[in-house]
């Protein structure tokens, strides 16, 4: 099959650092070359360089981060769905995480403009022992009506494997003509965010002070959930992306202050 954007990447521990030991990529994704993080992390950002998903475009990313070895990846900038009358625009990532392997991911937001249709399926097979972050943001993007949610449909799913046993499936699905603004949804909220954070020391104990971290936030709503293995969800509704950007970052702050290192700098 051929993809809209393609990308392929590997990364693996050469003499205590680790490095992208291989790397492909086609149609219009590209990436950056890497920096190195406080934390010795290689962070890459991945560039879109067709200016925004449209009619029928179908993506694929595969990143696999070998024993030992750590890899953080960013977006260069937001993700614009355009209006898709034909077909939706299907985006495919696979993640495969080995012994003691982590891999941090930054996502900028999902803008959904006027009459978009976009599916996102994200798959993560990975050890008991790795650790695995991951953050999105979806938006309601501008309409000439001044609608906010003009968009026909955005699902997203994730599933994460564990020996082959699937430990955690998530489904969020937004369809502004089932009244996505109502009671048990978005209850007047426009924004949504949502963090995965998957760690052999997340505790029942480690939520609630993470819980107890975050009361202070005060302009959006949110919820945080343990899964079946040890991790945690944060959900967000709020009614800027700055609100949900601003919890993550304090969320980030505590999880690598109860590690004893450095946060990621994700400066573009």
């Amino acid at each position: 099959m051929t993809y809209t954007g393609y990308i392929q990447l590997e990364a693996s521990e050469r003499y205590g650092k680790s490095v992208l030991s291989d790397t492909y990529y086609n149609g219009v994704f590209k990436i950056s070359r890497p920096t190195y993080t406080e934390a010795g992390l290689p962070l890459v950002q991945l560039i879109h360089v067709g200016g925004g998903y449209v009619d029928g475009d179908t993506y694929y990313m595969e990143i696999n981060v070998n024993e030992n070895a750590k890899l953080a990846v960013t977006t260069q900038a937001s993700t614009k769905v355009y209006k898709t009358p034909n077909k939706q625009v299907v985006q495919q990532a696979r993640y495969k995480l080995e012994e003691n392997s982590e891999l941090h991911m930054k996502q900028d937001p999902l803008i959904a403009y006027k009459d978009a249709r976009f599916i996102q399926e994200t798959e993560l097979h990975m050890d008991k022992s790795a650790v695995f972050f991951l953050t999105d943001i979806l938006t309601p993007g501008w309409s000439k009506e001044g609608e906010l949610f003009s968009f026909t449909c955005v699902t997203s799913k994730l599933k994460v494997y564990q020996g082959g046993k699937l430990v955690v499936y998530d489904h969020l699905r937004l369809k502004p003509d089932e009244g996505v603004m109502q009671l048990l949804q978005l209850e007047g909220n426009t924004h949504i965010g949502s963090m995965f954070f998957i760690h052999e020391e997340v505790t029942a104990e480690w939520v609630e002070n993470l819980r107890e971290y975050l009361a202070s936030f005060r302009e959006a709503h949110f919820g945080l959930s343990l899964l079946q293995v040890p991790g945690v969800c944060l959900r967000i509704l709020a009614k800027r992306t700055a609100v949900i950007e601003k919890i993550f970052a304090a969320t980030e702050k505590f999880i690598h202050n109860t590690n004893n290192r450095s946060a990621i700098s994700w400066r573009k």
